[in-house]
């Protein structure tokens, strides 16, 4: 199951929950997922790099919610 925890203009960021480590999120929109580390903003996947850099831009500015999110549901236990 996964969560959308912000929207972009074409695409959103949503973490799966039960997930593997490291703490990470995913960039979903069309024709694309991209997984994205939060600590040292590291992805994999193909998108477009104006929407790779929005999200990450954002991720880098909301660590501290997104760890809250990864450690009372996301992570595997």
């Amino acid at each position: 199951m996964d969560a959308t925890i912000h929207r972009l203009k074409n695409a959103r960021i949503a973490m799966f929950f039960g997930d593997h480590p490291p703490a990470h999120v995913h960039l979903l929109g069309p024709g694309f997922k991209v997984s994205i580390e939060v600590a040292t903003l590291k992805s994999r996947g193909r998108a477009d790099s104006r929407i790779v850099a929005e999200a990450k831009v954002w991720i880098a500015e909301n660590e501290e919610l997104i760890m809250r999110i990864w450690n009372e549901r996301g992570a595997k236990r």
